[in-house]
């Protein structure tokens, strides 16, 4: 153990001292600052900007799982649609829209876009590209499924929907509705056609994407010339790999990691809070979490604020509702278990049948009140954190952590009682809620079936305007914290390590498909 962890200590300093040189590197484009502005200049366009990631592609296709996010990040795809970090919807490939009436939308495209290979992006080219995610992607077909597409000229579309007042821009801002030329060949970089301000020239599947500037781009154009993004699994060579200046953004940052950048000159850290929620999922058929009073008790025995310490360093904020983590939601954070209420939690597990033995673990019917969590990821410290707050309620609670495809097959088999994980909580609400809450829905792992729930869903689909939408949102929102199928914790820590020889970067809830922007640029950002 001790030999390890001087391997690592010594590979830590090998890199630091080669990172040192690299910074000296830098220190000389700073003179060039000082010297000449067009020096500067000159160097900017000529450094790549590298970023390192968990994860990248495994296809170039934008149809195939979670490529388009990739493409997004790495500013080589666009949607009709973006998301700013405000959370406001504003258009991107479209040039506006604007709700006809209740059931139909019309879509002015860019006249002056086109795809990489100067094909027009036409509302034929544009509803092609829907219509080819909608039959091949089942990441978009939920934001796609009830929208009929038709051109009325060259560059305006007519969108119809299935029900009333369906936020079509926002649902065509989802991160695999990106446009792509359906004539094309997607799965190579000799063929492939998008229309992003970078152009991938150089893919190696799980390993490397390489971009240059489109100079045909129909909008800002970026003054760094190259991206690479580099996938590296091991959250700590992402770390030695930014803080030896090898690269200059480093994605999913360990919380564990943190200690390494305090009081670092040359890098800091962004923590821009994620719309996603750290999820405990309840499986409700199992017999001693069918009872909704057990279940509350689970979520009100809870001290979040320890939760947030033990199980993400401190970096973010208790939540206690699933759609608060929505920048849209945040009032909802604490609607419902306000504060930590172990009295209440105990009370309740009493009303229960639920009786503290000698041992001090509660027991009904000869049986004890147990709970096996599974955890994976990062999440161990978590699922330890919450064994011992919950074993103080007299629960046995066991804690398995391993691979996340365990935790499929166990859900698979129906043999699994509680799990964690975070989805995304921004979006097409009803598309949101229902695929979490709904008996169908697709993350309603224990197969959740609340007919006051259900009802709410439906009068969500049919509301008439957003505020009504937000109203009937919060009462799911609310209904389903009170039934506790799920218990929502905290928003997942979302860490981005940025060279501070880098400027321009921009914070956001969904960074992982926002990393580049046309405004990142070298030199200046030196020692800010």
């Amino acid at each position: 153990m001790k030999k390890g962890l001087l391997s690592i200590s010594l590979l830590f300093v090998i890199i630091t001292v080669m990172g040192c040189g690299i910074n000296n590197d830098n220190n000389t484009s700073n003179s060039s600052i000082t010297a000449s502005p067009s020096a500067l200049s000159a160097n900017a366009e000529a450094k790549d900007l590298v970023i390192v990631g968990q994860e990248i592609a495994a296809s170039l296709d934008p149809v195939q799982p979670l490529t388009s996010s990739y493409l997004r990040n790495i500013g080589a795809a666009e949607a009709l649609f973006k998301v700013n970090s405000s959370g406001k919807v504003e258009p991107s490939l479209a040039e506006n829209s604007k709700e006809v009436d209740a059931l139909t939308w019309e879509i002015k495209l860019r006249s002056n876009a086109h795809f990489w290979s100067g094909k027009a992006i036409d509302a034929a080219a544009v509803i092609a590209s829907l219509e080819r995610s909608k039959a091949k992607d089942l990441q978009a077909l939920p934001f796609l499924a009830d929208l009929t597409f038709t051109r009325l000229d060259d560059y305006t579309i007519q969108v119809k929907t299935t029900s009333p007042h369906v936020p079509v821009p926002l649902n065509l801002s989802y991160y695999q509705t990106v446009i792509h030329n359906t004539e094309a060949k997607q799965a190579a970089v000799d063929t492939m056609d998008l229309s992003g301000m970078y152009k991938i020239v150089e893919f190696i599947p799980k390993q490397k994407m390489v971009a240059v500037l489109n100079e045909n781009y129909w909008g800002k154009k970026p003054t760094i010339k190259r991206v690479v993004y580099e996938e590296i699994t091991d959250g700590q060579t992402r770390v030695l790999s930014v803080l030896s200046g090898k690269s200059q953004l480093a994605l999913n940052i360990p919380v564990t990691s943190l200690a390494q950048f305090k009081d670092n000159k040359d890098v800091r850290i962004s923590a821009a809070p994620a719309a996603n929620t750290q999820t405990i999922y309840l499986n409700v058929s199992k017999p001693q979490l069918a009872d909704s009073r057990v279940r509350q008790a689970l979520s009100w025995a809870l001290d979040r604020k320890e939760l947030v310490v033990l199980g993400a360093e401190g970096q973010s904020i208790p939540v206690t509702t699933w759609l608060s983590s929505n920048p849209e939601f945040a009032e909802a954070r604490n609607a419902v278990y306000p504060k930590s209420d172990p009295a209440k939690a105990n009370q309740l597990l009493d009303e229960a049948g639920w009786m503290k033995g000698a041992d001090g673990i509660r027991m009904k019917d000869g049986n004890p009140l147990s709970i096996r969590l599974m955890t994976w990821g990062g999440d161990k410290a978590l699922g330890e954190a919450l064994q011992n707050q919950w074993t103080k309620l007299g629960v046995k609670a066991d804690v398995q952590h391993g691979d996340y495809s365990l935790i499929q097959a166990a859900r698979d088999k129906g043999d699994w009682d509680a799990s964690i994980e975070a989805w995304s909580t921004f979006g097409n609400t009803h598309t949101l809620l229902s695929g979490q809450f709904s008996p169908k829905g697709k993350g309603n792992y224990g197969v959740y079936n609340d007919a006051q729930t259900n009802a709410l869903l439906d009068q969500l689909k049919a509301a008439g305007d957003d505020a009504a939408r937000h109203v009937i949102a919060v009462q799911i929102n609310e209904r389903v914290a009170q039934q506790a199928p799920i218990i929502a914790l905290f928003p997942r820590p979302q860490l981005t390590a940025v060279s501070k020889n880098l400027t321009g970067f921009e914070e956001h809830f969904m960074q992982f498909e926002n990393a580049v922007n046309a405004n990142l640029s070298f030199g200046s950002g030196i020692g800010k």
